[in-house]
């Protein structure tokens, strides 16, 4: 290779190693010929077009030069981190599994791995990907944060709890740690812990939506009117893979079959029906019998996955209840099954459905209940469960409001919570006839 040539490599290398992609890509495309076919040529063009964006051409290089080497280590994990990063996840995990084959101590091909494993909901596969990963690099933080992650989502939170403490000893100022151990901490009811945690989070980065809410929920800073979106869609898209199981099984959950029983008096055959905050689709078979057209609304993409698989719906909308709606179709019926308990106040919840149901149409959904002792002098407040509870009061006035009429109410037990009923309401309104 001519002396000019190769300069401008070693250039094209300074600038990638600097982070300036830009002006390792100028570089790169000076040089002509046959130099331009060189695979180390097409491997270092391959990686400045992936740092700024451009996959498919990152993707076309890096396939050329393993065309020209087959099992060449640096391409291949480019052409995996690459896939990755577009969402092609089953041919990235392809090329990831013949990286541990080749290079079995190669760190960051079996962290990349258990990254796909967890994203895809293969958790006990993430988690022996990312133990094999520690066990060549046992002190990186951030492969001890994803292993924590895992083993959070299979129930073992002591584990987790270890992980993360681990992760943040190694790196006092990881962030992601902090947060994920303080989410955790909450979760289990340490709340003075949490706090702190989340306090550093929020000190680091004033704009992290789920640290806010959750010391909003430990009463540490003024509520808002709902949880944020951002928060609701974290929560269940952490909760996607193990949610059925885990409400019906652990918490004796079975809302969606009352709500379902309060209102099949109002049922009739080939309607429309919504399922509003629908999740995983629990309650979805109910209705699927009386409806002409099912569709469910959810924010959480992880959960809409799952209730596509159930193949109970003909539409699901991944969009914030809250926001105008994506469709303009009417709905006979809009049922909402331990959703509104994200939001304290519903005026606008309440607006958006009446806008939805036909003239008569029917609401049917349920909320967490104000008990006594607690102070809902507005309607509603937020408790440590990071869940809003509502007075009957406030229901029904706030649906006058928005122009629906109460028709009626009962008093249920919700699911257990600690071995504790959480007591909810159920109710029925409907859009009048004008």
């Amino acid at each position: 290779m001519e002396k000019k040539s190769q300069r401008l490599i070693s250039q094209a290398i300074n600038k990638l190693q600097r982070g300036r992609y830009k002006e390792a890509d100028e570089l790169l495309s000076r040089l002509a010929g046959r130099h331009c076919q060189s695979p180390e040529v097409k491997s270092l063009a391959g990686v400045c077009k992936m740092e700024l964006g451009q996959m498919d051409k990152a993707v076309k290089l890096f396939r050329q030069v393993l065309q020209r080497i087959p099992g060449h280590v640096p391409s291949l994990y480019n052409l995996a981190r690459t896939l990755q990063m577009n969402g092609q996840h089953d041919e990235a995990e392809s090329c990831y599994v013949q990286l541990t084959r080749l290079a079995p101590d190669f760190f960051h091909a079996w962290n990349n791995l258990g990254l796909i494993y967890r994203e895809t909901g293969r958790l006990e596969q993430a988690k022996r990907a990312l133990e094999k990963a520690l066990s060549i690099a046992p002190e990186h933080a951030p492969c001890l944060n994803n292993l924590a992650v895992v083993v959070e989502g299979l129930g073992r939170l002591d584990k987790a709890r270890a992980l993360f403490e681990k992760a943040i000893s190694i790196d006092d100022k990881y962030l992601s740690a902090h947060f994920n151990l303080g989410c955790l901490l909450f979760r289990l009811g340490k709340f003075q812990e949490a706090e702190k945690h989340l306090s550093w989070v929020l000190s680091e980065n004033e704009n992290e939506p789920t640290a806010r809410f959750l010391l909003q929920s430990m009463g540490k800073l003024a509520p808002p009117r709902r949880a944020p979106t951002g928060y609701i869609k974290k929560t269940f898209d952490d909760w996607a893979e193990q949610f059925d199981y885990r409400l019906v099984k652990e918490l004796a959950y079975n809302t969606p079959k009352k709500l379902f029983d309060f209102l099949k008096p109002h049922l009739r055959n080939s309607i429309d029906i919504l399922d509003l905050g629908c999740g995983t689709g629990l309650g979805a078979e109910f209705y699927r019998p009386f409806a002409l057209f099912l569709a469910g609304m959810d924010c959480s993409e992880k959960m809409l996955q799952k209730a596509r698989e159930k193949r109970l719906y003909d539409a699901l909308y991944q969009h914030d209840i809250e926001k105008k709606w994506p469709t303009h179709k009417k709905f006979h019926l809009i049922y909402s099954s331990d959703c509104l308990c994200y939001f304290g106040d519903l005026a606008m919840v309440f607006r958006r459905v009446r806008h939805g149901l036909c003239p008569e149409g029917i609401f049917g959904f349920s909320v967490e209940m104000a008990l006594e002792s607690e102070d809902a002098s507005e309607g509603y407040m937020l408790r440590k469960t990071g869940r809003y509870v509502h007075t009957i009061s406030y229901i029904e006035d706030t649906l006058k409001k928005t122009g629906m009429k109460p028709v009626k109410i009962e008093r249920v037990n919700l699911r257990k919570e600690a071995d504790k009923w959480i007591k909810g309401l159920l109710f029925v309104a409907q859009y009048p006839k004008s």
